[in-house]
């Protein structure tokens, strides 16, 4: 006949296991959260860069139709 201390034995090895298979899915989780933060930020980094890179050309160029009418100077047409 198995001993108590035996069994109980078996069963904090198991609960161990368990919990080490969560720690590593929230390792994991949180891993794969901070990969898509920081893509994020890049991505956005990107779009604000786009942003004053078009802004930039609009100010160089105001007669390619960049800017409308009421920022154009007064009397002066810079859509056409």
């Amino acid at each position: 006949m198995p001993s108590r201390r035996g069994q109980g034995g078996d069963e904090i090895k198991h609960i161990h296991e368990d919990d080490a298979g969560r720690v590593a899915l929230r390792k994991g989780l949180a891993k794969l959260a901070l990969w898509t933060g920081l893509a994020i930020c890049i991505a956005f980094i990107a779009w604000v860069a786009w942003g004053f890179l078009q802004f930039d050309h609009d100010i160089d160029s105001p007669r390619e139709g960049g800017f409308s009418g009421w920022q154009c100077d007064a009397g002066r047409d810079c859509g056409s």
